[in-house]
């Protein structure tokens, strides 16, 4: 990844579930190395220490995407963050183009609050034949992933799926 200049106009997105289980299970679920596959329809290869390197494969309709980036935090139970670098999101692999995602475990009696927040830049502008998609298509992505996603992850946990 190349050094360059810190880029404006990025995006947050926060979302947040409740999980009727224990810290521990969904800690497994987001470190386990068949969770991603099962949850986030998407592999993650890596030891989740800080500083180790992460290679994401997902799958997008026909087509396999491989993406990079490195563990940043790691709070066994509490906290786990991570930057990557997206192919498919049309930025060049300079840090600013990376995304850094955080989980936040908080307990709530014998449920948790698991809280997400993605750090997006903006997309680069694209044309097609009567179509463009402009700076916020990947927050905008973000957004219904994780809104997507976070239901399957509270079902495969609350199911037992991720001890």
């Amino acid at each position: 990844m190349a050094e360059d200049a810190p880029q404006r106009n990025r995006h947050t997105v926060h979302q947040s579930i409740r999980i009727a289980a224990a810290p521990g299970k969904v800690w497994a679920a987001l470190v386990a190395s068949w969770a991603g596959e099962t949850w986030r329809n998407a592999d993650f290869e890596t030891d989740w220490q800080i500083g180790s390197p992460i290679a994401i494969t997902a799958r997008i309709g026909e087509k396999r995407y491989r993406d990079k980036g490195r563990v940043t935090r790691v709070e066994p139970y509490d906290l786990l963050q991570y930057a990557y670098w997206s192919r498919i999101s049309g930025l060049p692999d300079v840090r600013s183009s990376y995304s850094t995602v955080t989980f936040k475990i908080v307990p709530e009696g014998d449920q948790v609050l698991l809280e997400v927040e993605q750090d997006v830049p903006p997309s680069p502008l694209r044309h097609g034949k009567d179509w463009s998609i402009g700076p916020e298509s990947g927050f905008r992505h973000v957004e219904f992933y994780w809104r997507s996603t976070l239901p399957i992850l509270k079902r495969v946990v609350e199911q037992g799926a991720a001890i």
